[in-house]
């Protein structure tokens, strides 16, 4: 990066910094973060390639006559990835230690990939006469490869055969201890199956650690004073101010955080913003999805139900297996939840920004869909900003009717049945050693108390609609909490404000006293009382139509009915 005058945003202050927190380290990073150029520039920082280091943080550790360098062993675990036997994972694991073995002139030994590693440390010891450094990036990529795939009763064999390799391997970091100076290992979740943490119990994880909180990732300063150029070029382009692009990129792409404080942008997303010149869901396009998609159709779970979502401080530092910790761990350790903010003994977990939850409305949809309405169901979110942008509700129903007659039959029949409502699966506290977030109210709001029936799969239908708002490109909230009650849906899109009250009917019969119901709800709560002019929008879903069948609402003094199916 530096030789080709590339822009390279200066982490290496934290390069001694790592050292110094301990012989074994550990730092989990979501993908794209950045990862695998930190430990290129620790691979630097420990050959002593002071000419690398002009100009920035470390050159004066580089450079002093103090600095003894070390013979470094690396390790791309991405590399042995999408092993589909265990003979080839061990192949590709012994070509790079092969690599390491030719960088470092000595031979290559032992019966497998364990026993190999463990020699490579200690003969590159014995010729160098000094301790090894050993650098391990993506430390969890062959096991991840496989639970991305769908082809369970193949992939649960050799996924546990994969582990036993990597846990084999990693075994000997514990065994040629004495040979070892600093052990730096990345990956992006904690397995605690793959022998890391059980094995090397004096591993020190730095993941949480306040002092790394800008370890990876760009702080605001750093987007500002390395990629000036490029935001003035970029908002020329696209005529904006410097400021008003500037504020654009900060919604759609800041919010990652790993301290409660410091917030941070992935570097993969702004660099492909900075390339293609558009604000666009790169987050998306960074990786395998289907694993994410799947996992939400399994589990029955919303894109809204994760929002700031209480959590115990032990959970965050120990989330559990990606295969069998509760939903939101799955989505933490994936990256798609950041830390929000922290207390002594309750973190906070929500979406980082507008692009991860563009992301994640865009999955949770797609595991709804059949897509035999759109092309992709990206295009929703487009015909949706339409009449969100203009105020036109009606064509803002015939938008949601489309996407709710694309929902597959068995989607709309576990709704029915409640099994939707619930986060099949997610046991917060039970299945994770958590405290549960913030209990809400469980009294109907759309029915008497004695008819939970009038209540059953009015949330799923909320989160679609809201999952869809979303997808749009609003500022959307679900069940906010107003003075006196909970609105169903918040949205602003420009200038408009909308309030949302969703409702079951039994019938299209009943649709008539379903949005009036909604509506005098909306009044008497006096939801949207914040805004100035909001849209009150009641809705009325049939569970027959398993659709919006009525739609009443209202601006100022007008009211607008919509019957559906037919003509407002």
């Amino acid at each position: 990066v530096r030789l080709d005058k590339a822009v390279y945003v200066d982490k290496t202050e934290y390069l001694p910094m790592v050292r110094k927190a301990g012989r074994f380290v550990f730092c989990a990073r979501p993908r794209r973060f950045g990862k695998s150029l930190t430990v290129s520039a620790l691979d630097a920082f420990w050959s002593g390639r002071a000419d690398l280091f002009q100009g920035l943080a470390a050159e004066e550790v580089v450079t002093s006559q103090n600095f003894i360098t070390r013979p470094v062993i690396r390790l791309d675990m991405s590399t042995p990835a999408d092993s589909d036997t265990n003979t080839l994972l061990e192949e590709k694991i012994m070509g790079r230690l092969g690599v390491n073995a030719e960088r470092h002139k000595v031979s290559l030994r032992g019966a497998d990939s364990a026993d190999a590693f463990q020699f490579l440390i200690e003969d590159i010891h014995k010729a160098s006469g000094k301790h090894v450094v050993i650098l391990i990036d993506e430390y969890d990529a062959p096991v991840i490869s496989i639970i991305q795939r769908e082809e369970p009763e193949d992939d649960r064999r050799l996924l546990k055969q994969t582990r036993i390799v990597m846990r084999r391997l990693y075994g000997q970091i514990k065994a040629a201890d004495e040979h070892i100076e600093s052990v730096f290992i990345t990956g992006v979740t904690k397995f605690s199956r793959m022998g890391l943490f059980s094995l090397l119990n004096n591993l020190i994880d730095i993941s949480l650690e306040p002092k790394f909180g800008a370890f990876m990732g760009y702080t605001q300063d750093e987007l500002e004073q390395n990629f000036k150029d490029f935001i003035t070029e970029t908002a020329n382009e696209l005529r904006m101010s410097d400021k008003g692009i500037l504020r654009k990129i900060r919604d759609h792409y800041d919010g990652f955080s790993f301290d409660g404080k410091i917030r941070l942008y992935n570097p993969f997303s702004i660099l492909s913003f900075f390339h293609f010149r558009e604000f666009d869901n790169f987050w998306m396009e960074s990786g395998s999805n289907t694993l994410i998609r799947n996992f939400l159709k399994e589990k029955e779970l919303s894109a809204d139900q994760f929002q700031n979502m209480a959590v115990n401080r032990f959970f965050v530092r120990d989330p559990g297996e990606i295969d069998s910790t509760p939903p939101e761990g799955f989505l933490y350790q994936a990256g798609y939840l950041t830390l929000r903010s922290k207390g002594k003994s309750k973190y906070v977990l929500d979406y980082p920004n507008r692009e991860v939850r563009l992301a994640i409305s865009t999955l949770f949809l797609e595991s709804l869909t059949q897509n035999s309405v759109w092309n992709s169901i990206s295009d929703l979110g487009r015909d949706l900003k339409r009449p969100l942008a203009t105020g036109d509700v009606p064509g803002m129903v015939n938008v949601f009717t489309r996407l709710l007659a694309a929902v597959t039959y068995d989607d709309h029949a576990a709704a029915g049945r409640g099994h939707r409502d619930g986060a099949k699966g997610n046991d917060i506290g039970e299945s994770a050693g958590t405290d549960p977030p913030d209990v809400r109210d469980t009294e109907p709001t759309d029915g008497p108390p004695d008819n939970p029936r009038a209540t059953r799969g009015e949330s799923f239908y909320r989160s679609v609609l809201h999952a869809a708002i979303w997808m749009a490109g609003a500022i959307v909230a679900a069940e906010k909490h107003e003075n006196v009650g909970r609105t169903d849906i918040e949205a602003v899109y420009g200038r408009f404000q909308y309030v949302m009250e969703l409702k079951m009917s039994e019938d299209v019969l009943g649709a008539d006293d379903a949005v009036r119901a909604g509506m005098l709800q909306i009044r008497e709560k006096g939801y949207g009382r914040s805004y100035r002019n909001p849209f009150l929008v009641s809705l009325a879903v049939g569970r027959k139509e398993r659709n919006v069948v009525a739609c009443l609402f209202k601006r100022g003094e007008s009211a607008v009915e919509i019957r559906l199916p037919g003509k407002p």
